[in-house]
């Protein structure tokens, strides 16, 4: 089952790929854009990667940042994205 705590480790690989770096540990509370400093375009890499990844597609029109602010906030958007395409 697709948890949050996996979602966390494909998290941590698409950031890292995306960075081009170790973002070392990854805690729930890390906010994506002033402690990781990720910006709108590696926020959407590394969605995309993840989408291709878990196999799951989000139209970006629906996208909302909220769900980008912190890991606990992105670990939770891709585990509901995951569980919906299960769900199709």
């Amino acid at each position: 089952m697709f948890d949050k705590e996996s979602a966390k480790e494909a998290l941590k690989e698409a950031l890292e790929n995306v960075l081009g770096e170790s973002v070392g540990k990854l805690n729930f509370d890390i906010r994506m854009f002033e402690d990781l400093h990720m910006d709108s375009t590696t926020m959407l890499e590394s969605l995309l990667e993840l989408e291709e990844k878990l196999g799951f597609d989000i139209d970006p029109e629906e996208l909302d940042m909220e769900d980008f602010l912190t890991v606990n906030a992105y670990t939770e958007f891709l585990v509901q994205a995951v569980r919906e395409k299960e769900q199709d």
